[in-house]
């Protein structure tokens, strides 16, 4: 079983980050793409056998205007928190032709029904309310590029999100990532960045990274998470608290 994270741009343009855990929480891979072609070319291998792709960008947008209902769910239940979801809606160019994230997912062959039980499948997450419920957090971590935060504050943050994620290797399921290069790679980087386009350019891998762990931790502990959303409207994963979980429920 491969648990893949994919922070996917929504068009071509930018840099997508990929990350890859295997059945017992090892990062076995964590990098970056830009192209459909380059991103599909790497994902097969991973993406062959039983796998969860878990991916942050809409898959499925059907509203004209507006926000997605399941964009408004998260923002009701996380927004408190700063993790409200920017809106998809089809007057956007990058959703007027359908989803990337459909298209990629369609090519290979990935369900993409959270409520599928087969062996390969693709779900959309979102790290932040993930980030907030893993880690117990009062707010998300500031480690995106937005005006007003100078590069030690984005790093700080950032730090402290690898900081938290290196702490996953106690949890359940682990997040092992001591033996992968690639995240001594990031971290190094983080620590050494000048500039904010330096931090900017592992940002991707690191919530590719979350993504992955997003996808372990629905399979691990599935009465922790809710699919926010329809496979109708559109759908978000997230891990979400008791107290979250049960609001939800409510409804």
């Amino acid at each position: 079983m491969h648990y893949v994270g994919v922070d996917l741009a929504w068009g071509q343009n930018n840099i997508t980050g990929l990350a890859v855990l295997n059945a017992t929480g090892q990062l076995l891979a964590a990098t970056q793409r830009k192209t459909d072609s380059e991103i599909i070319e790497w994902l097969s291998p991973w993406t062959t056998g039983p796998c969860l792709v878990a991916i942050d960008a809409p898959i499925i947008v059907t509203n004209p205007t507006g926000n997605r209902p399941c964009e408004s769910l998260v923002s009701r239940h996380f927004g408190k928190y700063g993790a409200s979801c920017h809106s998809a809606n089809l007057s956007k160019p990058h959703f007027a032709n359908g989803t990337r994230a459909l298209r990629l997912a369609d090519q290979l062959g990935l369900a993409v029904n959270p409520q599928d039980q087969s062996q390969r499948r693709a779900v959309e997450v979102y790290p932040h309310p993930a980030i907030v419920v893993l880690f117990d957090l009062p707010r998300i971590l500031q480690y995106k590029h937005k005006p007003g935060r100078d590069l030690e504050h984005l790093r700080h943050e950032l730090l402290r999100l690898l900081d938290h994620l290196e702490d996953l290797r106690h949890a359940s399921p682990p997040l092992l990532l001591e033996a992968s290069p690639d995240s001594h790679r990031i971290r190094q980087a983080a620590a050494e960045a000048q500039r904010k386009v330096d931090l900017t350019r592992i940002e991707d891998s690191i919530d590719a990274i979350v993504c992955a762990y997003i996808a372990a931790y629905a399979v691990a502990n599935p009465t922790a998470v809710r699919a926010m959303g329809d496979l109708k409207t559109g759908y978000i994963l997230t891990p979400v608290t008791t107290q979250i979980a049960n609001a939800y429920d409510s409804v």
